[in-house]
């Protein structure tokens, strides 16, 4: 071997060792700014919600999470063409819970957490500027106004079964139902009539 190569066998094999873990690192680095895509991923099928809104539906699931324990006095606003809004807020939290219910028997719940409120000087935030803007379209519709209904909905119990279900039996009207909910997506995915003495599963 000439001392030209024993010049450079030195730095050649410390080459090739420093190599194989940059490319682990590089690896790494990937894997690891793929994690967080993957488990949005995951959670929009798991939950079947739309990729763009597992953020907030699972920030909505928090809010509901911290309020399951509040007793929330509910008002409810109706328009001319169907549309009710039950709005209600926790005394403690503070935070804002609505319910809106279309005419065709459809409805979702979301949550305003207190802390997202608008304060002085300040814009509203976007989320809840488009769900107020929802309301206020339905109230600008042709002969649509905004009114006072009779009465507002009542929380006779609720269980927080999973983030796959939460069971609610509320009276309106003077009659009571039976409502299981997704507390991720916000829906009322069934809601049946029942007993106003029908008490909540346990919860899990």
């Amino acid at each position: 071997m000439s001392d030209q190569s024993l010049a450079h066998a030195p730095s050649t094999g410390m080459l090739g060792r420093i190599t194989p873990l940059v490319k682990i690192a590089v690896l790494a680095v990937t894997v690891i700014g793929a994690v967080p895509t993957a488990l949005t991923a995951y959670n929009a099928w798991q939950y079947k919600i739309p990729f763009s809104e597992v953020s907030h539906r699972l920030g909505q699931y928090d809010i509901l999470a911290r309020n399951i324990g509040c007793s929330i006095d509910y008002k409810a606003i109706a328009t001319s063409d169907g549309m009710k809004v039950d709005v209600g807020a926790c005394p403690t939290t503070r935070d804002i819970s609505l319910k809106v219910s279309t005419p065709d028997g459809a409805a979702s719940y979301e949550w305003i957490a207190y802390n997202q409120l608008r304060k002085p000087g300040e814009a509203p935030p976007s989320g809840i500027m488009n769900l107020l803007f929802g309301v206020a379209h339905a109230a600008d519709a042709p002969q649509s106004t905004l009114r006072l209904a009779q009465a507002g909905m009542e929380v006779k119990c609720q269980s927080l079964i999973s983030k796959l279900e939460l069971v609610r039996v509320v009276k309106e009207a003077g009659k009571c139902y039976r409502e299981t909910i997704s507390p991720v997506r916000g829906s009322v995915d069934e809601r049946k009539e029942v007993p106003c003495d029908l008490q909540c599963p346990a919860a899990s």
